[in-house]
């Protein structure tokens, strides 16, 4: 008997049940292993009791997924996934994480197949984390990776049932983006110094506030204000991999202009696009 929950699979499609292997369980230092190009990093694996926290990733009438970044390195993202046993009283077990890989974006893992998470939920309530890697080419690419979480529920005298959630996860280069303190001067430098020569804007009509708007830049995007005067605000922010940000915003009879500067044109690209995504 087997249950279905998260997105619907795409119909006239049979799902085929996969070969599930080991995975590796070895904590990994991420920082060591860095390349120039793609990192090849072992899965974390790191297990620890955890009070839910973050993004809801998957959830059915038994098991929620959240999810949480930590701080990137370079090509490399590591999330930690608190799971949590919502059932009536069941118990569940053989969990397994999968995702489909993608050209620029791929889930670290020793072995081929998903990786079976080395605990499970005996009670109602319980919660307990684990941490993946995820490596990416480029990481100014927004995205979102499918994937499934499958586990087994065991209610009382009966045997035990199999459910899959199904879940897409979005990533996109703010989660890339590294708080770095900035002043006016130093502003100045950057712009003047030639590195940030690639160059993108946009106008917006907001619905808020332009205190608002930049604590909304701030957050979403982890940038920080260098200079406030009347209407007009500038920010900056550095990526993992040492791309400087700057921003422009300035609020004229209602239009907002936001002018964007930066080393790499894709970093701009997304910029644009997440800007013209986000409420404000």
């Amino acid at each position: 008997k087997k249950k279905v929950g998260g997105e619907k699979p795409e119909k006239g499609k049979k799902k085929r049940k996969k070969k599930r292997t080991a995975s590796d369980k070895e904590n990994t230092n991420n920082d060591n292993l860095l390349t120039t190009d793609i990192i090849c990093l072992e899965e974390n694996g790191i297990s620890t009791p955890a009070s839910p926290t973050g993004v809801i990733l998957s959830e059915d009438e038994n098991l929620s997924v959240r999810y949480h970044p930590h701080t990137p390195s370079h090509s490399n993202l590591s999330l930690s996934l608190d799971m949590t046993n919502i059932s009536p009283g069941g118990s569940i077990s053989n969990i397994v994480f999968d995702i489909s890989d993608s050209i620029n974006t791929r889930l670290v893992r020793s072995t081929p197949g998903g990786l079976e998470i080395p605990f499970g939920l005996a009670a109602a309530g319980q919660t307990n984390s684990y941490t993946i890697s995820i490596s990416f080419q480029s990481v100014y690419v927004s995205q979102k990776m499918k994937g499934t979480v499958t586990y087994y529920l065991k209610e009382g005298e009966e045997g035990k049932v199999e459910h899959i959630m199904n879940f897409s996860l979005p990533l996109d280069m703010s989660l890339f983006m590294v708080p770095s303190p900035c002043n006016s001067h130093l502003f100045a430098d950057i712009l003047s110094g030639g590195n940030v020569d690639k160059s993108g804007s946009l106008r917006i009509t907001p619905k808020s506030e332009l205190s608002d708007i930049v604590d909304v830049f701030a957050a979403r995007f982890r940038l920080v204000v260098v200079e406030k005067i009347g209407k007009t605000v500038s920010m900056y922010g550095k990526t993992s991999r040492e791309d400087e940000v700057c921003l422009l915003l300035k609020l004229h009879e209602g239009t907002l202009n936001v002018d964007i500067k930066a080393s790499d044109q894709v970093l701009v690209n997304s910029f644009v696009d997440l800007i013209n995504t986000t409420d404000i």
